[in-house]
């Protein structure tokens, strides 16, 4: 019933460990920061074991991402763990979204690719401020990359509208545009920050994180 979720969770959590082990691998951070990050991990891991019912194999990664938690001891002198596994957990989390991906028709797996970026990039940044990172440049290229995929999004959902009847929009008309607006409500919220040259607080990309996904969950429920 509820399968279309898998055009969105999927791509959002593989985008967002990608930047996670990214920064755990060639992130110049103090062990503080690492122990920090690594607190941000087991929201990744119960997310994947959440979404598992509907394609029981994304269990997988959930608990590769939840073995590596386990194995690393989060204090400030631990800066390193088996970051193999979480190599192991990207494989997987890539493989499933590529076969989501090419069995889906053109539109929808683009509308998968963007999600990875689109939302990937959102999570990522709500997890990097909830650990108070300083690396400063992500929070300028995170909401930057949201909004290249929010636009990218925008045009693989035009897209597969002209595949449907004029009746069929006719009457999802106004939900669209609620989706719509909520994509360009939560780029606001999550770029705040830089058009006020303020600093970040955690309620910004958070409140932009949950209107995005709301959008992108409508759009995969009315188009896909």
């Amino acid at each position: 019933m509820y399968s279309y979720l898998l055009n969105v969770i999927p791509p959002m959590l593989f985008g967002a460990q990608c930047v996670l082990l990214m920064v755990l691998i060639k992130g110049e951070i103090c062990p503080g920061q690492r122990g920090r990050i690594h607190k941000q991990l087991p929201v990744i891991g119960v997310a994947w074991l959440a979404i598992s019912p509907l394609f029981w194999p994304l269990a997988s990664v959930g608990i590769l991402i939840l073995a590596f938690f386990s194995q690393v001891k989060v204090s400030k002198t631990r800066d390193s763990g088996p970051l193999w596994l979480l190599k192991v957990a990207n494989g997987f989390a890539l493989a499933y979204n590529v076969f989501f991906i090419l069995g889906s028709d053109r539109p929808q797996g683009l509308f998968m690719l963007f999600a990875m970026l689109f939302l990937g990039a959102g999570l990522s940044h709500v997890l990097l401020t909830f650990a108070r990172t300083r690396l400063q440049a992500f929070h300028r290229l995170l909401p930057v990359a949201g909004i290249v995929g929010a636009m990218l999004i925008c045009l693989a959902v035009l897209w597969q509208t002209q595949q449907y009847s004029l009746n069929y929009l006719h009457n999802t008309i106004w939900s669209l545009v609620s989706c719509f607006g909520l994509i360009l409500l939560g780029i606001v919220a999550s770029t705040w920050h830089i058009f006020t040259q303020k600093t970040i607080t955690k309620t910004q990309p958070a409140i932009g994180l949950i209107m995005s996904l709301a959008a992108m969950v409508g759009f995969a429920g009315l188009l896909f």
